[in-house]
């Protein structure tokens, strides 16, 4: 799945917005109006979690997964795939496997959401293309339910759904046509409520 649009990168971030409302793709990368993201509490919260488990898991290996090795905090970059990412922690498997290891500050829901799947298998493909090793599964810890671990199994059909998300962010950004608009609940808390007609 070449896409073939030199000099776009996309994050993880753009995709999960653009899951939200594809709006937020034409606002933000097409229009060049930023979002603020950053200003969010919630986000802010994610952050100094991140940093906190940075700090404090450098040695703690997950024996429970069968992980016999790991990197923390990888930055990773795909042309191919027109994306950047940066994975909390990248496991590597005696059998030759690899997978990408989120933390949520989050309760664990009991399921695993579209976004959060496709975020996931986002960071699968970007470990195999860069890494060279399958990604069959990834896995999501919930830190406000006692670092719940939960397993997310990718199918083709994941990874398929991913690359027309990426084409249709894309197609977007070149062209300028603006997207249909999410349902009106989830303009509530949009940062380009007041300008989206």
């Amino acid at each position: 799945m070449d896409l073939d649009f030199p000099g776009i990168l996309l994050t993880v971030t753009d995709v999960l917005e653009h899951l939200y409302c594809p709006r937020f793709t034409w606002f933000e990368k097409y229009q060049m109006l930023p979002e603020f993201q950053e200003r969010r509490t919630k986000v802010q919260m994610g952050r100094t979690l991140h940093e906190s488990r940075e700090k404090n898991n450098r040695g703690y290996m997950r024996q429970r997964l069968q992980a016999v090795d790991k990197q923390i905090d990888v930055s990773l970059v795909s042309e191919r795939y027109n994306l950047r990412g940066r994975i909390d922690e990248v496991l590597f498997f005696k059998d030759g496997t690899a997978g990408p290891l989120d933390y949520k500050f989050a309760r664990d829901p009991g399921v695993i959401y579209r976004t959060l799947r496709f975020q996931s298998a986002i960071y699968a493909m970007l470990i195999q293309e860069h890494f060279g090793r399958p990604v069959p599964r990834g896995y999501v810890v919930y830190t406000r339910s006692n670092n719940f671990v939960r397993t997310i199994e990718y199918t083709s059909d994941d990874f398929r759904e991913v690359g027309d998300i990426l084409r249709e962010m894309l197609n977007v950004i070149q062209n300028g046509h603006l997207p249909r608009r999410a349902p009106p609940s989830r303009c509530q808390d949009c940062c380009y409520r007041r300008i989206c007609t």
